[in-house]
């Protein structure tokens, strides 16, 4: 009996060009929206990454946002590499970690997730989309920018400056003078197509009155003049939500977990990776 041919190794690679990272990201384009948007030329300095390679294949990936505090990070690929990748090449304390499915137990070797969402990444081009404003909506620009930080309150304001209210779409409800209602885009990829809408709030006085779908669908439709997908993030158990979604014409792409993690100690990593399940 002949045996089977040994696979070559991982080599984790912390300075592959952007363009070869972005091409890897590409094959699941809908799911690494974020990363992809990280990785276009007026971002790409924002961020580092890391690839694992079998040979001259790139089979995982990993890109992290060094920018913000909180630390997002994005990672799909092979359970094995991604196992390789956070153990050898990620030394981050602290991150916000999001990874498609069959990412979770290889990254659980490296990181302890202190919570796990479980999550649908819903998407929506032109020809699904059905707009359904039923209030009179807000263009928000940085003019509007102390009534946007009194809606998503103080601990926003160094998220929402100037200069993300001009780079993104937000729209909003007022009542009065008062925003009671907004929604945006996280991020926009002019290289990928990709727009992805979030921030969506209402306030809880305003809330079962349609506002939330107003300024969504204010948000897609404005999204998809430029760019020929748009996706949102929702917990798989947020059946309302799902359901305004799905009115506007937004299907399930697929799923991916999300959290919190914290990376394990020494002996944790040593402990998990002797007894611990990795695929």
């Amino acid at each position: 009996m002949t045996a089977a041919p040994l696979m070559p190794e991982i080599d984790i690679d912390p300075h592959a060009p952007a363009a070869d990272v972005r091409a890897f990201f590409e094959r699941d384009r809908l799911i690494a929206a974020y990363a992809l948007a990280d990785l276009d030329p007026e971002n790409v300095d924002q961020s580092r990454w890391w690839v694992a390679r079998r040979g001259d294949e790139i089979v995982a990936a990993a890109l992290l946002v060094d920018v913000l505090p909180f630390r997002p990070c994005f990672a799909m690929g092979e359970s094995q590499a991604l196992a390789d990748l956070f153990r050898s090449g990620m030394s981050e304390p602290r991150l916000i970690l999001a990874t498609p499915p069959n990412g979770r137990l290889p990254i659980e070797a490296s990181y302890r997730f202190e919570r796990i969402d479980v999550m649908h990444r819903m998407k929506v081009n032109v020809e699904r989309f059905q707009p359904r404003a039923s209030h009179t909506i807000t263009r928000l620009t940085f003019e509007e920018l102390e009534d946007v930080i009194d809606l998503y309150g103080n601990a926003s304001r160094s998220y929402f400056t100037p200069k993300r209210l001009e780079r993104e779409l937000y729209f909003g409800v007022y009542s009065g003078r008062q925003l009671v209602a907004a929604a945006g885009t996280h991020v926009r990829s002019y290289g990928a197509g990709i727009a992805a809408v979030g921030n969506v709030l209402t306030r809880l006085a305003y809330r079962n009155r349609g506002m939330a779908t107003s300024v969504t669908s204010a948000v897609t439709a404005a999204a998809l003049e430029t760019h020929r997908d748009v996706v949102l993030n929702v917990r798989q158990d947020n059946t309302p939500a799902v359901s305004v979604y799905r009115r506007l014409g937004y299907e399930v792409h697929g799923p991916f977990v999300e959290g919190p993690a914290v990376r394990r100690a020494v002996w944790e990593r040593l402990t998990k990776n002797l007894f611990g399940r990795t695929s």
